[in-house]
């Protein structure tokens, strides 16, 4: 799919995909093993908190180089944007950091007795400087095709952090507290080095002839793709965090540490969706200014088809197996196992609707995806409000679920009226036909009381028949490209 696109995005699918069972193992079996419920709640809060503050106090500066980097970068030096993008990260930081302090006491100090927050949350201060950090880094690198490094630090590298840390406190060498100092560190890593990378990219030499022009060239822009850019932003982030955020204000760690660790699995569904959406920013803005309408039309469609195809194929992976994670990771986590099955219908979805979020962003009406998330964010708010007292954690997956629903089929809907394109096509009913016939048969499978060996026949038995019946029917010409590339490469394997 488009050189460039498909290239990074196979390889970005590779170390992330390397980075996720890292997750997994430390989800999956360390953090259970290791820790409680009430405190994997904690260190959940931290990152929430993190996130939500770290999206804010990037300023919309992501927005802005997503949409303008074409254009300065044609008009400046790359060291004049790259300077400024790190005084942005300094600005952001002293700002969070202010705000910290201000808002510590309604936040944390009294928000919540049945959490430990009030403890640790200074630790929030240097989460939220190398989350502003990545963020800004990272989009300058997309914006060069360069995705790869922040995916290898902070998919791959970090998660290995996170692992030696838990694996730390499972053989009693550090405590708790010690544990969460580690697991600070460990997600401030890819921040730093990426700071450091644009730092070193900075020509220092010809330091004295820095100049901004670009700034005041291209003002009232900036100040209007900033202010759409964190409200969006700051709506998107809301709608993904607020349910952590809630449970935790609402009835405690314990119960954040449950959703916590099963969110980890709904979203499993959605993942391969990543390394796409972090190349594809780059390709589409430059589709726009070229006003190459058919180009977006076509990564669209392609995008909606192959991301179906491998949401639908990881959702019956998941959902299959539930009850053998369950036994893996613990029957205190029993109570929550729908909020794998509600997270993964989301997650589906939002990969059945392909790359429409990043069209939207590096189009002219970019400002529509702020009206929609500030939408998402309430929606998300509301539904949790409602539902969490009722259901609990299952309470807070439903109301993300349906959030997640809502607001992709208005994208879906503003696509079709700006560029007159609806990315469905016969191929998706075949593959939800597909999908159905191999969740019907894997009921047949006889039960094994093992769960790992359970899960490898599932996994066996879902991966043949699914991608067998793909391949045997056509439905994607990419995803068959692909499977008979490799099976050319086997064939010579074998001749050698």
């Amino acid at each position: 799919m488009l050189g460039v696109i498909q290239k990074q995005s196979s390889i970005g699918a590779i170390l992330i995909y390397i980075g996720i069972l890292i997750g997994y193992f430390n989800v999956a079996f360390l953090q259970p093993k290791f820790l409680l419920a009430e405190e994997i709640g904690l260190v959940a809060i931290l990152i929430a908190w993190s996130e939500i503050f770290g999206t804010i106090f990037s300023l919309g500066w992501p927005n802005i180089l997503v949409r303008l980097f074409p254009k300065i970068i044609a008009e400046n030096k790359k060291s004049n944007l790259i300077l400024f993008t790190i005084l942005i990260i300094v600005i952001g930081s002293v700002l969070a950091t202010l705000a910290i302090f201000i808002f510590a006491k309604f936040l944390f100090i009294d928000a919540n007795d049945n959490s430990q927050i009030e403890k640790f949350y200074l630790l929030l201060i240097p989460l939220i400087i190398f989350n502003v950090s990545f963020r800004l880094g990272d989009t300058y690198l997309r914006m060069e095709y360069k995705s790869l490094f922040g995916i290898l630090t902070k998919e791959l590298f970090q998660r290995i952090l996170i692992s030696i840390g838990i694996l730390l406190i499972g053989f009693k060498i550090i405590d708790y507290d010690r544990f969460v100092l580690a697991y600070t560190l460990a997600m401030c890593f890819s921040g730093l080095l990426v700071l450091l990378y644009l730092v070193s990219k900075i020509n220092f030499s010809s330091f004295i002839e820095t100049n901004f022009s670009f700034v005041k060239k291209h003002k009232s822009e900036i100040l209007n793709i900033a202010f759409y850019g964190i409200l969006g932003s700051a709506g998107a982030i809301i709608a993904s965090m607020i349910d952590r955020v809630m449970i935790n204000n609402m009835i405690g760690d314990r119960y954040t540490g449950i959703y916590y660790t099963l969110f980890y699995y709904g979203i499993f569904v959605g993942i391969p969706a990543r390394p796409l959406k972090r190349i594809s920013t780059a390709v589409l803005a430059e589709a726009w200014k070229n006003n190459d309408i058919l180009k977006i039309k076509k990564i669209y469609t392609k995008s909606v088809l192959n991301l179906t195809i491998i949401g639908i194929y990881l959702f019956l992976g998941v959902w299959i197996n539930n009850e053998n994670i369950i036994e893996i990771i613990g029957k205190d986590y029993q109570e929550g196992v729908f909020i794998i099955l509600f997270i993964g219908i989301g997650s589906l979805f939002d990969m059945m609707t392909g790359l429409n979020t990043e069209i939207i962003a590096t189009s002219k009406f970019y400002k529509y995806n702020s009206y929609f998330i500030g939408g998402l964010a309430l929606l998300v708010i509301l539904t949790n409000w409602w539902l969490i007292p009722i259901y609990k954690t299952v309470g807070a997956a439903i109301g993300t679920c349906v959030s997640i629903i809502t607001i992709n089929s208005f994208r879906l809907i503003l696509i079709n009226i700006k560029i007159n394109h609806i990315p469905f096509d016969f191929n998706l009913l075949k593959v939800f036909f597909i999908g159905i016939v191999v969740f019907l048969n894997s009921t047949l499978i006889p039960n094994i009381e093992n769960p790992f060996y359970s899960i490898l026949v599932n996994g066996i038995f879902i991966t043949l028949v699914f991608w067998t019946l793909i391949f045997v029917f056509k439905i994607s010409d990419d995803i068959n490209d692909f499977a008979k590339k490799q099976l050319k490469k086997i064939r010579r394997l074998k001749n050698f």
